[in-house]
């Protein structure tokens, strides 16, 4: 101990007679403060409000806007007019759009927003159902500081989240504000809601109307359908009739060729003649008044065209004998023919409505009888002026029969045909029958539902806790707007809070700076001890010891220095200031050791060594960035640096500890005194020749020291 001791009195007298030595020892213990201290003011408070205002974005809206009918929407300049009560970035609010990307090209300023010319229409687009997604441009100068655009990023996200924010936040306060159901605005009926059941009591009873009206019209299909059988019942009857004219027509046939060419058989043919198209009218007339369905015109249709032949026949014998002027002509030509348009129109109406059907059916009975009327005067005509000249015509007569019992032939069989055709058309009733039949079905179902929904509704009026809701919503539209446009706010509360970034940032740039002391300390002041009278006999372990007092001794008022300044100049936070001191203090007695370990054993080459491990503690400690986010490599690596360490317990003095850290930290530090023992005392050893070497060489160099 006591040579020990002799070499650090030595160290001491010969520092304190040498003026630039003493001007070097103090220069040596305030540069890691000075370093220290700008480190931490220029990284005080970077992402506040006060440095981030300085930063100067450019804004441009181009949006057009939207307006319908007197209302004018235009969300672009209410983003500008919100943005420029924001006051964390600088924003600078631009005539075009050029004038703001030039901006940003030139470099003065780290971002653009512009603001698209389509931008309220994409906001509103939902409405029509065409929904696009609006976008807002920017853009960013990655260039100019790769920091910056960490904190320019921010921005954009900001921008989106206020623009989606009040637009959810406007949309639900108009839609809560608007909305009858919820705000309980009173109605004829009294509230909304008793508005709304009242409309579905009357909608049930409407649907109550509506399956009467189906079941009706069920019973009538059947009946129709009853109807078509009963007919296909009659129609071997209706042959029968058939024959019968057949028979009557040959009967004439022969009663004229017997009578030989007399008027008077003549004029008997054309009476039976007109007799039978008066019959035929008759018949058609029942049958129309038996009309049921717009399905049966088939048999009127047929009815008419029995006739039709006769008739012609009968009119072109009136038409030879009175004139094709002759008002008797043309009262029953024209009759006629408007009876035939009206049956045919009756056929290209095959889905007329009840209503429609019985227009036609009235149309028609009127016409018939007007057929009737002309048919009468025309046979009053023929018998007081036509029959005397009727014996020239006696061939027409007689071909007038041929006629008739060629129509009556063709009618003939024909029967067969309206069976099958009525048997399909039976059919078809049935299968509407069951159609209509399951419409009324599916109604009652419908008036179930709804009356259950009905009973739902009228319960929840009565409701108490739904009352409490709807008066909630009457008052506070706003409140229900803010709450939707953000359902979930975040409750903060910060676990070790520090107040400002310089703070968090003190351990980290305290112990490099307490690193760099020592870098400089090693590379300034010599490690080795010159052998003079009283130190001749010094061992080297002693010598080791002796002059590292120094370096201890100047290593510890640079961390009083950097801590006092820290705590009293700077004005960190610091909730432990004495841990913290004592934190420093071991930090720096560790680096001191270290390093003048390194520096003893390997000489330069430890000051080199020095530097690295300090390269490597800066990117790979987790000093600036979290160490997860780091390569692996560091992530392995990071657990064996003594700046981890460090780090925590001064962190654990500024923020607040937990349990034992602190002092887990600090044996954890201790270690790495026997580690730099081990390499100053025992590795230094075999490379005390090899280092001899190398100071002889870099003295013959003349230029190194």
């Amino acid at each position: 101990m006591k040579k020990i001791g002799l070499v650090f009195l030595s160290d001491v007298k010969r520092l304190s007679s040498n003026v630039v030595a003493i001007v070097i020892v103090m220069g040596l213990s305030i540069i890691p403060a000075l370093y220290a201290w700008f480190n931490i003011l220029s990284n005080w408070d970077p992402y506040g409000e006060d440095a981030t205002s300085r930063m100067h974005i450019s804004v441009y809206s181009e949006d057009a806007g939207f307006e319908y009918e007197g209302l004018s929407v235009n969300i672009g300049d209410s983003v500008i007019s919100g943005l420029k009560e924001n006051s964390a970035i600088g924003w600078v609010f631009t005539d075009s759009k050029e004038e703001a990307l030039e901006g940003v090209y030139s470099g003065d300023y780290y971002a653009a927003l512009i603001i698209p010319e389509n931008f309220t229409n994409d906001m509103i687009s939902f409405i029509g159902g065409d929904l696009e997604h609006p976008k807002i441009g920017y853009y960013e100068n990655s260039k100019k500081n790769a920091i910056a655009t960490k904190i320019t990023s921010k921005v954009k996200k900001t921008v989106q989240q206020q623009v989606n924010t009040t637009f959810v936040s406007t949309l639900a306060e108009v839609t809560v504000s608007a909305s009858d159901a919820l705000t309980g605005i009173e109605t004829e009926h009294g509230s909304v809601l008793d508005t709304t059941i009242t409309k579905m009591k009357d909608m049930d009873s409407t649907l109550e109307t509506y399956e009467n009206i189906l079941g009706t019209f069920a019973l009538v299909t059947g009946s129709t359908s009853d109807l078509v059988g009963s007919t296909q019942s009659i129609l071997p009857n209706l042959n029968n009739m058939v024959e019968s004219g057949q028979d009557t027509v040959n009967n004439l046939q022969y009663s004229a060729l017997s009578g030989g060419e007399t008027a008077r058989t003549v004029a008997n043919m054309v009476d039976i003649s007109m007799d039978t198209i008066t019959n035929g009218l008759e018949n058609l007339n029942k049958q129309v008044e038996t009309l049921q369905n717009a399905d049966d015109i088939a048999k009127i249709a047929e009815q008419l065209a029995s006739t039709e032949q006769l008739t012609d026949y009968v009119l072109g014998i009136l038409k030879a004998q009175i004139g094709e002027q002759s008002d008797e002509y043309l009262g029953g030509l024209n009759s006629y023919q408007a009876l035939k348009d009206s049956i045919d129109k009756l056929q290209q109406d095959q889905n007329a409505s009840q209503e429609q059907l019985q227009g036609l059916k009235d149309t028609i009975t009127s016409q018939i009888q007007t057929c009737l009327d002309a048919m009468s005067q025309l046979k009053i005509t023929f018998d007081n002026n036509i029959v005397p000249n009727l014996d020239q015509s006696v061939d027409d007569v007689q071909s007038a029969l041929i006629k008739t019992n060629a129509l009556l032939t063709g009618i003939d069989g024909s029967f067969s045909d309206v069976d099958s055709a009525l048997q399909s058309y039976q059919d078809t009733l049935n299968s509407g029958t069951d159609s209509i039949t399951a419409t009324k079905n599916y109604i009652a179902d419908i008036r179930q539902k709804l009356e259950t929904v009905t009973d739902a509704l009228s319960a929840l009026n009565g409701d108490e806790q739904y009352q409490d809701i709807l008066q909630m919503f009457q008052n506070d539209p706003e409140m229900i707007a803010s709450f939707v446009s953000s359902p979930v706010s975040l409750d903060t509360e910060a676990v070790y809070k520090i107040k400002n970034y310089g703070s968090a940032m003190a351990p980290f740039y305290t112990v490099l700076a307490l690193w760099v002391g020592g870098l400089i300390l090693v590379a300034l002041v010599h490690v080795k001890v010159e052998r003079e009278d009283d130190l001749a006999d010094v061992k080297p372990y002693q010598a080791y010891f002796g002059r590292y007092i120094v370096f201890f001794l100047i290593s510890q008022i640079q961390a009083a220095i950097t801590v006092l300044g820290n705590l009293f100049f700077v004005q960190i936070q610091c909730v432990h200031p004495f841990l913290f001191w004592l934190a420093a203090a071991c930090s720096s007695f560790v680096f001191s050791l270290f390093m003048y370990s390194l520096t003893v054993a390997f000489g330069n080459v430890g000051e080199a060594l020095a530097v690295v491990v300090m390269v490597i503690q800066v990117a790979g400690a987790g000093g600036t960035f979290p160490i997860e986010v780091l390569p692996e490599v560091y992530q392995a690596i990071y657990k064996f640096l003594p700046f981890t360490y460090c780090l925590n317990a001064m962190r654990a003095c500024i923020g607040g500890m937990y349990q034992m850290e602190y002092l887990k930290d600090i044996a954890i530090l201790c270690v790495y005194v026997l580690i730099s023992l081990f390499i100053g005392l025992v590795v230094a050893i075999p490379f005390r020749g090899m280092n001899k070497k190398i100071e002889e060489s870099k003295e013959r160099s003349k230029v190194m020291l």
